[in-house]
């Protein structure tokens, strides 16, 4: 039973005492099953190697995030990098900042908003924050509006990311942002290494990723997920690519 709601969005309880966000317009919540922080850690950062990552960048690295809602994903890459000196751009898209506000509002029973909320809203008012977490330095713009139109339409992008969080709704409620389109309208932004992970395994998800010309892999195993998705636009970015078994699955 949701433990608390607006006309739009309801806090859940999860196993373990933590809580997530629900769309009720949408049918779906936020991180299911795991939560934030573990489906974060299992889903993004670990099979993107950001830690290592992060540590060897030359100057800033730069991530989009693709479906910011109540930025669980966001939230929990800063506070597990905190202990990294580099600057870390955050861009995040989406096409309301409602989840968010939500999120702030019940801040006390969202662990991963701790210690966030004068940035958050920060973020709200005025579409950038910029902050210190231990030995990351942290500039954060959110960009709102219909990306399906493609990532043109934001002037206010500085950098091209080395690494995208892919979390839209669900393919089954947001079709349009997992076609073939919306990945060809991606991959052309993407002219220096980029990795980008996701929650989905759906076949025909990776063969549009495949088709607008991403390497395509395995990701990590959450919940009762086995595995979910990795893309990038170098190899090297990826282990495990998808194998010739996969392929051949696919084909018959």
């Amino acid at each position: 039973m949701d433990m608390e709601s607006s006309s739009i969005y309801s806090l859940v309880p999860l196993a373990g005492g933590l809580y997530s966000v629900r769309s009720d317009m949408h049918g779906e919540t936020f991180h299911p099953k795991v939560g934030p922080e573990t489906e974060a850690r299992c889903v993004y950062f670990k099979p993107m190697r950001i830690e290592d990552r992060l540590k060897a960048a030359e100057g800033p690295f730069c991530v989009w995030d693709i479906g910011l809602g109540s930025a669980g994903n966001v939230l929990n890459l800063i506070r597990d990098h905190g202990h990294i000196a580099n600057d870390l751009e955050l861009d995040s898209f989406d096409a309301t900042l409602e989840p968010l506000r939500f999120g702030l509002a019940k801040a006390s029973l969202l662990k991963y908003m701790d210690g966030f909320e004068f940035h958050v809203d920060q973020l709200i008012q005025t579409g950038i924050t910029q902050f210190k977490l231990g030995e990351l330095r942290v500039t954060w713009r959110v960009h709102l509006g219909d990306i399906r139109n493609g990532y043109d339409a934001f002037p206010s992008l500085k950098r091209e990311p080395q690494a995208v969080l892919y979390d839209p709704y669900s393919p089954a409620k947001n079709p349009e942002l997992w076609s073939l389109k919306a990945f060809e309208n991606l991959r052309k932004h993407l002219n220096i290494p980029c990795s980008l992970a996701t929650y989905s395994r759906s076949t025909c998800v990776r063969v549009a990723m495949l088709c607008a010309g991403f390497y395509v892999g395995k990701g990590g195993e959450v919940g009762e997920k086995e595995e979910t998705t990795v893309a990038a636009t170098h190899s090297g970015l990826i282990e495990p690519l998808l194998d010739a078994a996969w392929l051949v699955k696919v084909m018959n």
